[in-house]
């Protein structure tokens, strides 16, 4: 019996709407892309968590809420925070300017203060301060600061408002 001439055959042949074992042409070339979208997706997820994940070291303070009405341009900015010591004392402010720390209980730091004001002013030509105050400070606080650096010579005090 000669079976090269029936209609049938004992070879598998493959029609196109046949699947292989993984799926069809198209899945396959899709499949073998499925691992570099993976790596997409981490990368992408990595850097938008990065900055989640750094911690920056540095103090936190509230600066009030309040509508901007005027700014400043200036390259002095000063920083009053409060700062717990014990229960008995209560709190005390600290002005930091120019990378240094003043007590506002100390008087020969705050003239140490007005003094580098003083300095910082005649080297430039804006007498414009920027403060950055903590929700916190005692309001006395605040205007002796402010009657300090007038003194020395600040024409203008901005007081910066808490971003949203």
């Amino acid at each position: 019996m000669n079976y090269e001439n029936h209609s049938w055959s004992w070879i598998v042949k493959k029609h196109r709407s046949v699947h292989t074992r993984f799926g069809n042409r198209w899945f396959q070339g899709f499949s073998g892309g499925i691992p570099w979208i993976d790596a997409i997706i981490i990368i992408v997820l990595l850097l938008s968590v990065n900055k989640q994940l750094t911690i920056v070291p540095g103090m936190v303070f509230d600066l009030p809420s309040a509508p901007l009405r005027g700014g400043t341009h200036s390259a002095l900015t000063a920083v009053m925070v409060p700062v717990v010591q014990d229960l008995s004392s209560g709190s005390e402010t600290l002005v930091f300017f120019d990378d240094e720390r003043f007590s506002m209980n100390d008087a020969e730091l705050l003239l140490r203060l007005a003094a580098k004001v003083r300095n910082r002013i005649q080297a430039s030509s804006n007498h414009d301060l920027l403060l950055l105050a903590d929700k916190k400070i005692p309001h006395g606080d605040v205007i002796r600061f402010v009657n300090i650096v007038r003194e020395a010579g600040v024409r203008r005090v901005n007081v910066a408002e808490k971003p949203e």
